[in-house]
């Protein structure tokens, strides 16, 4: 698999303007002038790169509980590195659902605008264990209607049931065939709530039916989302997610301890680093 690297350059910005700064360093001799112009172009091209970053998501309520593409967008914004989402779902729905336009999805129309640097696909939850095949099928379909070749593709492992942990072998193994089949790159969210169930068992990571996310398992989905998209660690991510509404009023999205938001980003981080060695 292709190797990511986190490298920090945020830290330009733990000043109000790094220019006055720099040039302090530079003009006391403290840092070359090499040093300086890689520097400034690196922050440069990482803050362009980084506004510009527009992400359609397909899938279903495992996308949509607790706004899981608005807070992926949260997170952007809380560390400099502006995601716009936006989603194509609809409850129950499969990959055909949204070939076929069922469900009133119109996801086809949408990914032939174009408008989007990137898309992420999102199964329903069985389909891995019931129709491996028709997963394949459809995501291939839905990928030729896909007007340029700039626009990524990435598929989004979804997790096992409460009351099965023993699926998650067979989701994972399903959307690495996927992402073979699309030329597509995995956000293994389901192998990132395999290792925090393993090291806390009795994390509250389910909804009270054992399938979908509860807020708390809704917010480590969007640090691995946001780790794979942004391509750099959660860690310091903030606990509290917010946004605002027309009017200007903040919105809260998802509100998590500072214990257990931790927890989530460093889960996150080790599941990121192991999956890239494989």
């Amino acid at each position: 698999m292709t190797a990511r690297i986190f490298f920090r350059t945020d830290f330009l910005s733990d000043v109000q303007s790094p220019l006055p700064f720099l040039r302090h360093l530079l003009y006391s001799g403290q840092l070359p002038l090499t040093i300086l112009i890689f520097l400034l172009t690196l922050k440069f091209s990482y803050s362009q790169s980084a506004a510009n970053e527009r992400i359609l998501f397909v899938g279903n309520s495992y996308t949509y509980f607790w706004n899981l593409p608005q807070q992926v967008s949260a997170m952007g914004v809380a560390s400099d590195n502006r995601l716009k989402t936006r989603q194509s779902t609809s409850g129950g729905a499969n990959l055909g659902h949204h070939w076929r336009g069922d469900l009133d999805l119109r996801t086809r129309e949408i990914i032939k605008r174009g408008e989007y640097d990137a898309i992420i696909f999102q199964g329903h939850s069985m389909s891995t264990i019931s129709f491996p095949d028709s997963l394949l099928h459809y995501a291939d379909r839905l990928c030729s209607e896909i007007p340029s070749d700039s626009i990524k593709r990435y598929v989004y492992m979804t997790w096992a049931r409460e009351w099965n942990p023993i699926m998650q072998d067979t989701i994972a193994a399903g959307y690495e065939a996927l992402a073979k089949k699309i030329d597509a790159e995995v956000i293994p969210v389901g192998l990132a709530w395999a290792l925090a169930r393993q090291y806390r068992p009795d994390i509250e990571l389910y909804d009270t039916d054992g399938s979908h996310p509860s807020t708390l398992g809704s917010y480590l989905s969007a640090c691995v989302i946001y780790g794979v998209l942004a391509d750099r660690s959660p860690l310091g991510l903030p606990n509290r997610l917010m946004t605002t509404d027309r009017d200007g009023e903040v919105l809260y999205l998802n509100i998590q301890s500072k214990e257990d938001a931790e927890f989530c980003q460093r889960i996150v981080q080790s599941t990121l680093r192991k999956y890239e060695q494989k």
